[in-house]
């Protein structure tokens, strides 16, 4: 058996890389003791309590409980999954992802090489900043003028690295010649355009300029917004309001949203993120103290996003202009947001405004009071859908908009919110509550009835995958209470040997799934084989799966028998490296802990206990099968030879034990 493919590559990014570098790049560290500390930026932490230990490579904040390794501190801090993780470290340590799993090999200097892209948005970001910062032509102080009249400061232009794009062909092509850049790889990376007679020329003309970044602040896309005064030279040819960058190896704009790396912080502390959709809405709004605010790049919010912003917010607020297409948007959205089962208010500006202009009108508490009173999404949808609707006699509305609500109400998970919303359309329709239910079953049968995708082969899964070290089960997939499995739970004793901190709460990452936590004799059996991996080898061989008492403790165990197969070593460095699920690596963090904190115990050796542990794994399976044995006597299911025959061989295995 072989690990999965992109083993050897965590195993050379992990050492490529320092995990207080990575962790110090954000939050601000100082040595304590043998780790060093920092302030957790997922509460609010008034004293450092977010730990880091330079030898293990893992950090830990016991309030949040919350912890892993550099992949999972990144995870978390810039709400990506484990492959954008990787992806962020790869290129952190200098290691191309591509090549090193056999794909092409790139030339520096290439259109499609990435580095060389990144260099090449960067220089003409500053550019751009350059040129609005410093430049002298009149062009540019019409650029200083116009922000200045949006009420835009100069620390705001330069915290988000506003520019300007002077209004000249090839200003940007030229500049990139002299560094020895192509023009094919100025429009690989998204600041030049095709000229249809041949060549290129330079994509933002006469324009305000706003880098889009990366989650490591990092340009890697630009926008550009028109000047008035400039646009008036040009008349019909001064092109749109906006002119987001061009999709590239970069950028995606399904995947990035607008001032998401300064926000983040701010979105995970208050639980909630603003999104707008311009980048003088951001600037303005964040200008004005208000700071989980983002914006969306030229296209309407996506699946990408949702998921994006399921990791970092509790609860989304989109801000919309008052006006129709404001509105279009948000239905539009609805459904994504409701299959996500995300938390999203709409909040409708006055007609006419966007978030900008309301602030200097009103001000920033009163933009705050809106988004606070901003109604849940599906209570906005079911307000536009009665609105002006005469409830009473208008029977075609009425059952339009109870079929309209109902569909969507069908795609999302059950639970409170679906509740409410139907007692809620039974007072508004005077419909009785029972025959919504009705009708959202059907709907929901004729959704199940919908022919699914078929997998690919390369995808299907076995039909008796054992419990995967990368992916967490939902909590609701622990062993029911009267399975025979769970009988061993009850028969093992729950033992505590002390040493760490007791279960903390998990408030400050809810929207994270838990595993549930490893106790008793489950607890005992890793804190053996972290301390002595010579035992995990003849673990794997030893244990049976349905002795173990939680799904977390399974994959656990999957992750040992996965690296034992494939002959690595098995030292909790390479179990926690193989593993993907941050609830997982923050288990093995916490056995850690509790192995460091009682060193000084001097508590019997490891291999002693391991004896121990199996000794009472053993008796509980046999516990567990004389009790089914017995219940098939009981049944009177047998013929009496094999009665007999039963009881006989219960009898000698008995004898056998007290024997051994």
């Amino acid at each position: 058996m072989s690990l999965p493919q992109d083993f050897d590559l965590k195993e050379r990014v992990r050492s490529a890389v320092d995990i207080v570098d990575v962790i110090g790049g954000t939050i601000e560290l100082q040595p304590q003791g043998r780790n060093f500390v920092g302030r957790c930026p997922w509460h609010e932490d008034r004293r450092p309590s977010l730990s880091i230990n330079q030898e293990r490579q893992t950090w830990k904040c016991w309030p949040c409980d919350i912890g892993g390794d550099v992949f999972s501190f990144v995870m978390r801090r810039d709400g990506v999954d484990f492959p954008g993780a990787l992806q962020t470290l790869a290129e952190l340590a200098g290691i191309s992802v591509e090549q090193y799993r056999g794909g092409k090999k790139t030339q520096p200097g290439s259109p499609d090489d990435r580095p060389t892209l990144m260099s090449v948005v960067k220089l003409i970001a500053d550019a751009y900043f350059d040129q609005l910062e410093n430049g002298s032509s009149h062009d540019a102080q019409l650029a200083r003028d116009y922000l200045a009249s949006r009420g835009i400061s100069d620390e705001s232009r330069q915290k988000f690295r506003i520019g300007f794009a002077p209004d000249q062909w090839s200003y940007a092509i030229d500049l990139l010649a002299k560094k020895g850049f192509s023009g094919e790889v100025a429009y690989a990376a998204g600041v030049a355009s095709n000229r249809s007679s041949g060549g290129h020329v330079d994509m933002f003309r006469g324009r305000l300029m706003f880098p889009i970044h990366d989650l490591q602040s990092r340009p890697i896309a630009l926008g550009g917004r028109v000047i008035p005064a400039i646009a008036e030279r040009h008349g019909d040819r001064a092109g749109g309001k906006y002119i987001n960058g061009r999709e590239t190896l970069l950028f995606r704009k399904s995947h990035q949203l607008y001032g998401l790396d300064l926000a983040r912080d701010a979105i995970r502390r208050k639980g909630e993120v603003l999104v707008m959709e311009g980048y003088t809405d951001v600037v303005a709004t964040r200008q004005a103290g208000i700071e989980p605010v983002v914006a969306v790049l030229g296209t309407a919010l996506g699946e990408q996003h949702v998921k994006i912003l399921r990791r970092l917010a509790d609860r989304v607020v989109l801000v919309l202009d008052g006006d129709t297409a404001g509105q279009k948007r948000a239905d539009e959205i609805l459904e994504l947001f409701v299959r996500a089962d995300v938390d999203m208010r709409v909040l409708t500006l006055p007609e006419g405004s966007d978030p900008a202009d309301f602030i200097t009108e009103h001000g920033p508490q009163q933009l705050q009071h809106l988004v606070d009173q901003s109604p849940d999404a599906l209570d906005h949808k079911l307000g536009r859908l009665t609105a002006g609707v005469d409830i009473a006699n208008d029977t075609h509305r009425v059952t339009s908009a109870v079929d309209t609500m109902l569909k969507i109400a069908a795609k999302a998970p059950d639970g409170l919110r679906i509740d409410q919303l139907l007692k809620r359309m039974s007072r508004t329709f005077e419909f009785k509550l029972e025959r919504l239910e009705r009708r959202l079953e059907h709907f929901r049968d004729e959704i199940a009835r919908q022919p699914v995708r078929r997998t690919k082969p390369a995808e299907r899964r076995p039909a008796t995958p054992r419990p995967s070290p990368q992916h967490a089960p939902r909590q609701d997939q622990q062993p029911p209470i009267d399975d025979p499995n769970a009988a061993l739970s009850q028969c093992a004793e729950e033992v505590d040997l002390g040493g760490g901190p007791s279960q903390p709460s998990t408030r400050y990452a809810p929207q994270f799934a838990s595993l549930h936590p490893l106790t008793g004799i489950d607890r005992e059996l890793f804190e053996a084989l972290i301390e002595d991996p010579d035992l995990a080898a003849m673990a794997v061989e030893a244990i049976d799966p349905d002795w173990l008492t939680s799904n977390t403790a399974k994959m656990l165990l999957s992750a040992y028998q996965d690296l034992e197969l494939a002959g690595h070593s098995l030292e909790i460095e390479a179990v926690l490296l193989l593993v993907e699920n941050e609830s997982l690596k923050n288990q093995i963090v916490n056995l850690q802990q509790r192995i460091a904190n009682r060193r000084d115990d001097k508590p019997e050796s490891a291999s002693l206990r391991y004896a121990a542990i199996m000794t009472r794994y053993r008796d509980c399976a046999f516990t567990v099968e004389q009790r089914r044995q017995i219940e098939k006597l009981q049944s009177a299911e047998l013929e009496e030879e094999e009665e007999v025959a039963m009881l006989k061989a219960m009898l000698e295995t008995q004898r056998a034990r007290h024997r051994s």
